[in-house]
């Protein structure tokens, strides 16, 4: 191919990735330097827009190619050397000076889209760095421990920061895996920074009875009405037995497991494989004492089937908390709250105690009784 003929199939393409870009987007103009996160992309629209596509164009990317290539000219790039980036999980949200890194765990999902707005509206001079889960790019098996999240990150982190601290944060399910990083760092001798969780994911085991019976009556009312709209021959046997199912006495792990496979059902097979990882990790993980200081970022609207008491949930876990409070909701706080958040997350990092309102319980001192190992409640 010469030169003239690549620039003009480039020139082709990148209009054609503008066009599904608009599309997808709803953005009624998109140039090629148009970044996809800046245009509100998600990792459903991610999906939807890798789909098109492959479609449009014949080429099949994992989504995670998204992360390297934000922008249709980026992409256009990738799509004419037919090269994807090799898979890692670290994705870099925002570039800095020589400062020590803050490093962000994903949420139960496993990917890092709604980290993206975040990552940028952080104003230390320090790099942002993402943890995404592997098995995204649909090569590799994903991971079903906590564990082994947490070892195979460190591993990472520590190729890009040869020593501490190391600023480590997590976002709902995430802040488990952060927790437990910054536990291994210790364990080890290592210097981990006061670990950050926002609005971490409380462990089943923790969670009241009651807040176990709205998850339950939830995913009985969201099944039965895909039963009611479900196509006979097809979709309706399968609803049926997952709604059987979901009606068992079952304990608090395998509720939230059955829970978090309910959602976003049509995704495409490598991401559901992560999500039924990540409930697998979870319900197989023992929260364990960590022996020191957290910050955590509770949302000022949690969502009414999750727990709302962190102190009485966090607090066992820790030594001791600092409990602030961040405008939003637990599945919003992120996306559409970013500024708010960042400004909490920058001054935690900072040492700067004005910013982030302060929960009444955040100075007291956590209980020291589960230093082992907890015990689940009974289902």
């Amino acid at each position: 191919m010469t030169g003239t003929d690549r620039e003009k199939r480039q020139r082709d393409l990148i209009a054609r990735l503008c066009e599904i870009w608009s599309r997808i987007l709803c953005v009624p103009a998109v140039d090629a330097d148009s970044n996809f996160f800046d245009l509100g992309g998600d990792s459903l629209l991610a999906v939807a827009l890798f789909l098109e596509i492959e479609r449009e164009t014949g080429t099949d990317l994992p989504i995670t190619t998204i992360y390297d290539a934000p922008t249709i000219c980026e992409l256009a790039n990738l799509i004419m050397d037919e090269s994807a980036p090799a898979f890692s999980p670290l994705v870099s949200l925002k570039p800095g000076d020589g400062s020590a890194p803050l490093f962000i765990v994903h949420g139960i999902g496993g990917t890092v889209m709604e980290l993206g707005a975040l990552g940028r509206a952080i104003s230390i001079p320090a790099p942002v760095y993402a943890l995404q889960a592997q098995g995204l790019d649909g090569l590799q098996p994903p991971l079903e421990s906590i564990d082994d999240m947490a070892a195979l990150y460190l591993d990472h982190v520590r190729e890009l920061q040869a020593e501490g601290p190391y600023w480590l944060s997590g976002y709902s399910f995430g802040g488990l895996v952060a927790l437990e990083m910054a536990r291994r760092l210790l364990d080890e001798n290592q210097e981990p920074a006061i670990p950050i969780l926002i609005d971490a994911f409380a462990h089943p085991w923790t969670w009241p009875r009651a807040s176990r019976l709205k998850m339950r009556a939830r995913r009985t009312l969201y099944l039965t009405r895909q039963l009611l709209g479900a196509s006979p021959h097809k979709s309706a046997p399968a609803l049926l037995a997952r709604l059987r199912n979901g009606l068992q006495r079952k304990d608090a792990s395998a509720q939230l497991r059955d829970w978090l496979l309910d959602q976003n059902p049509d995704l495409p097979a490598p991401l559901l494989r992560v999500r039924e990882a990540g409930g697998m990790a979870l319900a197989r993980y023992v929260p364990r004492y960590y022996p020191g200081k957290i910050i955590f970022l509770k949302a000022s609207h949690p969502d009414p089937e999750f727990p709302d008491d962190p102190a009485r949930i966090w607090g066992p876990l820790a030594q001791d908390m600092d409990l602030r409070i961040v405008p939003g909701r637990h599945r919003t706080m992120v996306s559409d709250h970013a500024g708010a958040l960042a400004e909490c997350l920058t001054a935690r990092i900072l040492g700067n105690d004005t910013i982030g309102e302060r929960s009444a319980v955040s100075s007291r001192r956590a209980p020291r009784t589960n230093k082992q190992r907890l015990q689940p409640q009974a289902g």
